[in-house]
């Protein structure tokens, strides 16, 4: 997928915030791309700075949910949570289901690639017209080495349901950054070469008129539609879907086409190399979501 200063795509084009309808005022257009506030002085700290102070000394991972709406260009921007949805998905989402097991379970890839600072967008990152080669609308920022972020947190939901979408999307906006950080390579590129739907055809079957479905996306040598328009989401969502599916699932899917079962073992082993078995993964991810009550 393409990039503008590095914020990406996410799995799905999302329903974006209109401007007129961001509920803080107007968004300063002057503004660069990012810059975080000076940090407010400990005597005016509340509840989600006390928190954010506790996990950047656990984790090593500041929690940016203040700063001024950002405006890149025309209609696209970001802006910040409402406090009392970023003070939950922050107590939950990324100390208790993210950060917690990851550095307990995977500690090799916890102190290697996690990012030093995650930015709280509370709606979705919104990009001016997503037919361009600069442009797209989605949930995450990961292009940046040392910082990751997430739109929806106003959306935050304790539901199983929501969790579990989210901790998944979290590491394929993660995987983007793996990606831009080591890179994918030649060979993993060469497999699909020429296979691609593109912007075009990722979502619509031209064949049938009707949207594509996993099953066939899979047979095409793809997880999921969306993997098929381009390298960068192919990679991205062979990792969401390890992390999101037990082994015995992804068994099936692979067996469906050869060229997705060569992807998935390149994709495996990277991670592997780093600290991860991403099977292993999606068996943490399942426990910390679906057997625990938040």
């Amino acid at each position: 997928m393409k990039k503008l200063f590095y914020i990406l795509l996410s799995i799905v084009f999302l329903t974006a915030c209109q401007k007129d309808n961001y509920p803080l005022g107007e968004i300063d257009e002057s503004t660069d791309y990012f810059s975080k506030r000076e940090p407010k002085p400990k005597s005016k700290w509340n509840e989600l700075d006390y928190l954010c102070d506790s996990i950047q000394k656990a984790y090593g991972v500041e929690i940016i949910y203040e700063y001024t709406p950002r405006i890149i260009a025309g209609t696209t921007f970001f802006m910040p949570p409402q406090y009392d949805k970023a003070l939950p998905y922050t107590r939950t989402m990324l100390s208790k289901i993210w950060l917690k097991p990851l550095k307990e379970k995977f500690p090799k890839f916890f102190a290697g690639e996690t990012p030093i600072e995650f930015i709280l967008a509370g709606g979705f990152v919104h990009f001016n017209d997503p037919t361009t080669t600069g442009t797209a609308a989605g949930a995450g920022m990961n292009g940046q080495f040392y910082r990751l972020g997430m739109g929806g947190v106003n959306n935050y939901s304790t539901s199983k349901a929501w969790l579990y979408d989210h901790i998944v999307t979290l590491f394929h906006e993660h995987a983007h950054q793996i990606d831009h950080k080591y890179g994918r390579g030649y060979l993993y590129d060469r497999v699909s070469q020429g296979k691609y739907y593109g912007l075009a055809g990722y979502f619509t079957n031209p064949a049938t008129g009707r949207p594509r479905t996993d099953a066939e996306a899979q047979a095409d040598g793809f997880f999921k539609p969306y993997g098929g328009y381009a390298p960068e989401e192919d990679f991205a969502t062979s990792v969401e879907y390890m992390v999101k599916f037990p082994q015995s699932t992804i068994r099936t899917y692979i067996s469906r086409n050869r060229d997705l079962e060569t992807k998935y073992k390149m994709v495996h082993q990277m991670y592997q190399t780093m600290g991860v078995n991403l099977h292993d993964l999606h068996v943490v991810v399942d426990s910390v979501v679906n057997k625990v009550n938040y």
